[in-house]
């Protein structure tokens, strides 16, 4: 699935209450991945991490714990979680991702589990 960074933002926050911001980048490194953290408007606490790296576009999100072992082997699309706890945490490839009906789902699983 095609999308931009920005589109997957506004796609991940509908119909949620989000704040947006990028905790991890230092004014002095933007050369480099800008992380943007999605997390709840009230708790502050991430549910989704956006980036892009290598022209690749990702999205870390929130699971099941023992769904994940299972996900990685069945989808080719999520992958360990890149930046958290492989153990709670998946990365997708959004490029393919096979519909936004899949993502919408995974986006308010992680949402959910974070609330």
């Amino acid at each position: 699935m095609e999308m931009t960074k920005g589109a997957l933002i506004v796609f991940s926050c509908e119909s949620k209450k989000v704040s947006v911001d990028e905790p991890f980048n230092a004014p002095d490194r933007r050369n480099r991945i800008v992380f943007e953290a999605l997390r709840h408007a009230a708790s502050k606490k991430i549910f989704g991490l956006a980036y892009v790296k290598k022209g690749v576009l990702y999205l870390d999100l929130k699971c099941n714990s023992e769904s994940i072992e299972e996900l990685v082997d069945m989808m080719p699309y999520i992958l360990p979680g890149q930046h958290f706890s492989k153990k709670h945490w998946i990365t997708l490839d959004i490029s393919q991702v096979p519909s936004k009906e899949v993502l919408e789902k995974l986006i308010d699983v992680s949402y959910q589990l974070t609330d």
